[in-house]
């Protein structure tokens, strides 16, 4: 039916780029996109359609969805954006979209999309990303949305923009004269005063028309039929829709009632669920009657009932026979589980109420749910097993182990695996050879991991080692590279690098991303940990140009590879914008990400910290990593964040500070630290509570006991590892032979420090031990001759943390205001320009006229810059 005032909003809004039609169910939001997309594709576009349902709320079943309906449209869209679908534990969606918007861009005719029934979808990952495709795709792409509530999409911004066009329902509502010009189409004919009170009561609501035509229609008393309707849109909705089913002949109600059941049919499930043969034309004849029956593709394969009707077949099959109705959705998940339609399937076990079925179905598509990131839907299903039932199911008993481990209550989940791995076969040949027996050694190795247990991590993906190739690929690459991580750990890097070389063979047969990225930043932690730096720089410039725009934005996956870069710049100097990208990194503690990156990550956080002269948040930090680690008994980490912890009572300027530092290394029972590491050539806690103990020797004046310390410790590194820790324990002995007046001993052993440190970018090594290295290095560059040598020390000089106070103190003597400062302090606490000048009784534009002088003195372009800068130089103190 011809729409003119739809036409010509539409019209007056051709170049917007998303079309939004918010309004209830019944208003004809369907029928219009559908007549949009019609002309759209006689205009020479190509258009996509995807009907959305409550399943869909799941990035890896939504994004599979959309490129499958967007390749019908336009042949090969969207194929490497399916790669990354697919051997994921979460799905990368910024990457998923990068691909999408490189494929719109090379598209050789314009693209129209539709998005039916979005309101079924809040995931906020999803809905962020298609706000993202809207702004950044190019002008031949069209969204059209069909949705009975707003979406979280910041349509401000696109509104503001001109790039939102929203159609709600009073611009989808009849008009008293398409109202009665629909009817009279309808071969329905009222007077006068029964039309008045029918639009009356339906207010242009379409559906509500649509329906009173239907329930009208040769009837004598439509006059009176007509006063018997209520004002409300859904009672009138219900009492038309009674009135329209009750009409219909009685074999045909039944048939119906049967049909509501699922989501979408086709021919041969309406036979299953009608127990007769002639399914297809029994679909037919129901589009043909107008029964409220949606084709889902141009074909007509597939249907849908409306919302309405289907909510109200499926409420009046469970008030008359509910028994009926759970025994439609068991025919109706084995119909979609011998169709290979899993989800659907699992879907309508649970409406049927079935555990054992729904329990069956969930174990034995499991893995293939697991590695396309769906762990979350597996867990939502298990919740709707008895317990006694789910103990038969690895995949569900997988499931509850993984809740527990999510939630870092490791030794709980630990206990639980031990049990499944003896129920379902430790010892037997065979056991290996099944791949949910693998998954419970994977899992139960990740956790080995959170616990700083790498021996029996090491022990587990040894089990699997002689039978690689005979188990699932996705699995074995996550058991090879969570091996070669705790190799490194263990400071083994030639056995690290086999099982690196092993996993990269069998990451060949994956098509995802998410493990290869893991895996090379695997080879950039085990650079680092070896003190190879320029390396490990190298390896993540390669990691960034191979694997990480595949995972831009703020995929959970870039935890780690974010942690690795922040501490390559931190070791190298690079301090600009670190703490900001180290706190992202260390948003989200997850168990599927090793506890020890969380660690170092937090380590490198505290000190920057430090570097900013704010010690408190430092020791925030640092006690924060102490309970991490204390919680998953991780004791080396808690050695290393004690280590800081009294490297930071030793810098301050407080007189008791020697005597706190020591109560605070004698209240640690280190013995009982260490016990967990005794079997290691090399006991990280012993190294670092000497280190501890070098520390106090030298604030205490005993420079020979603590060069005695340092030889003992030196001889526990092991050949060809720990280049840092050796270059820190050189630097130490310089300062302590220049304390005991061997000058030329302390230059040397300081120079070769230099040289080693220029070799690898080293600067924040020597900022972390003090004032006393500071003024160490400002006495040999002043004697220094070597150019090159005496560039490197002025660098390190320049980046020291009294250098910024000194600035900072430059800036407020070059005018920086008291309201200045009150003004970046606010935006810094994330306050909008309105808000700054609410709480400070200012204009807007006097808090804009503010900012550009705080930009002016700053020597910045913008707020975020103004804040980080104003950041390092402690304005916001």
């Amino acid at each position: 039916m011809p729409r003119p005032g739809l036409q010509r909003a539409l019209a007056e809004h051709a170049d917007a780029r998303l079309l939004l039609l918010c309004a209830p169910a019944g208003f004809g939001k369907t029928t219009a996109l559908a007549t949009l997309a019609e002309q759209r594709q006689q205009g020479g576009d190509s258009t996509a359609w995807l009907f959305l349902a409550a399943e869909d709320d799941d990035p890896a079943r939504f994004f599979t969805h959309l490129i499958d309906s967007l390749a019908l449209a336009v042949p090969g869209f969207g194929e490497q954006a399916l790669g990354y679908l697919q051997n994921v534990i979460q799905v990368p969606v910024a990457a998923v979209v990068d691909c999408l918007l490189l494929d719109l861009a090379n598209l050789e005719r314009p693209l129209f999309l539709v998005l039916d029934d979005l309101h079924l979808v809040q995931n906020r990952e999803i809905l962020a990303a298609l706000t993202r495709l809207v702004q950044l795709a190019p002008a031949a792409f069209t969204l059209a949305i069909g949705s009975r509530n707003l979406p979280s999409m910041s349509l401000a911004t696109l509104r503001a923009k001109g790039q939102l066009l929203e159609i709600g329902q009073d611009e989808l509502r009849l008009s008293a004269v398409e109202a009665r010009h629909y009817l009279e189409r309808s071969g329905l004919s009222l007077g006068e005063e029964s039309f008045a009170q029918l639009y009356d009561h339906t207010e242009g609501w379409m559906i509500g028309l649509n329906l009173a035509s239907l329930w009208l229609r040769n009837r004598p008393e439509a006059a009176a039929e007509v006063r018997g309707l209520s004002g409300d849109q859904s009672a009138v909705g219900n009492y038309l829709l009674s009135g329209v089913f009750e009409r219909l002949p009685a074999d045909l109600q039944e048939s119906l009632l049967a049909l509501g059941v699922p989501s979408q049919l086709c021919g041969d499930l309406a036979s299953t669920l009608c127990g007769r043969q002639d399914g297809q034309a029994l679909l037919e004849q129901l589009e043909q009657q107008q029964l409220f029956l949606v084709p889902l593709d141009r074909e007509r394969q597939w249907y849908r009932f409306h919302h309405l009707f289907a909510e109200f077949l499926r409420q009046r099959l469970r008030e008359r026979d509910p028994d009926r109705l759970k025994q439609l959705h068991f025919n109706a998940c084995l119909w979609f589980a011998n169709h290979r339609m899993q989800n659907l399937a699992i879907e309508h076990a649970a409406l049927a109420e079935d555990p054992e079925m729904l329990a069956a179905l969930v174990d034995g598509c499991g893995l293939e749910l697991i590695n396309r990131g769906q762990l979350s839907s597996i867990y939502r299903w298990r919740l709707k097993v008895p317990d006694e039932i789910a103990e038969r199911y690895p995949i569900l008993i997988l499931a509850d182990v993984w809740d527990k481990a999510s939630t870092l209550a490791l030794p709980e989940a630990n206990r639980m695996l031990d049990e499944l791995l003896a129920r379902w076969g430790d010892g037997k040949a065979d056991a290996l050879n099944n791949d949910s027996y693998v998954a419970a050694l994977a899992v139960k190795a990740v956790i080995s991991l959170q616990k700083d247990d790498l021996e029996q991590c090491v022990t587990l993906v040894r089990r699997i080692e002689p039978r690689l190739g005979q188990q699932s690929a996705f699995l074995e690459v996550a058991m090879l590279v969570i091996g070669a991580l705790a190799h490194t750990m263990l400071a083994q890097p030639d056995q690290a690098r086999r099982l690196l070389g092993l996993a990269q063979q069998r990451n060949h047969f994956l098509e995802g991303r998410y493990l290869d990225m893991q895996l090379s930043n695997v080879e950039v932690i085990l650079a680092l940990e070896q003190g190879s730096i320029k390396q490990a720089h190298d390896l993540c410039a390669q990691l960034h140009a191979k694997a990480m725009p595949s995972f831009a934005g703020s995929a959970t996956a870039l935890a780690l590879p974010t942690i690795t870069e922040a501490l390559i710049d931190y070791q190298q100097g690079r301090y600009s914008g670190l703490e900001e990208r180290l706190m992202r990194g260390l948003k989200h503690v997850d168990v599927i990400n090793p506890i020890d990156l969380y660690a170092q990550g937090m380590l490198g956080l505290a000190r920057v910290q430090r570097m900013q002269m704010r010690p408190k948040d430092a020791l925030n930090t640092l006690l924060t990593m102490q309970n991490l680690a204390a919680r998953n008994q991780s004791w080396r980490f808690y050695a290393l964040a004690l280590v800081d912890e009294i490297a930071l009572i030793l810098q301050e300027p407080a007189t008791d500070r020697l005597k706190r530092a020591e109560q605070r290394l004698k209240s640690v029972d280190w013995d009982k630290l260490a016990v967990q590491y005794r079997q290691q050539g090399y006991n990280p806690v012993h190294w670092l509570q000497g280190l501890i103990r070098v520390r106090l020797q030298q604030a205490r004046g005993h420079f020979s006991e603590a060069l005695h310390e340092i030889t003992q410790l030196r001889g526990q590194l092991l050949p060809n590892w720990h280049g840092l820790q050796r270059l820190r324990l050189d630097l130490l002995a310089a300062l302590s032979y220049q304390r005991l007046g061997y000058q030329e001993r302390a230059y040397s052993l300081l120079v070769q420090c230099l040289v080693g440190a220029e070799r690898e970018g080293v600067r924040s090594l020597f900022v972390e031990e003090g004032e006393a290295i500071r003024q160490l290095l400002q006495q040999l560059e002043a004697a220094e001759r070597q150019p090159a040598l005496q560039g490197f020390i002025r660098s390190l000089l320049a980046i020291w943390p009294g250098e910024a106070a000194s600035k900072a103190q430059d800036v407020l003597e070059e005018g920086l205001t008291e309201r200045e400062r009150e003004v970046v302090c606010l935006a810094a606490r994330g306050h909008s320009n309105e808000e700054i000048g609410q709480q400070l009784s200012l204009a807007l534009g006097t808090v804009k006229w503010h900012l550009h002088n705080i930009y002016e003195k700053l020597k910045v372009r913008n707020r975020t810059q103004a804040i980080r800068r104003a950041r390092e130089l402690g304005l916001l103190e």
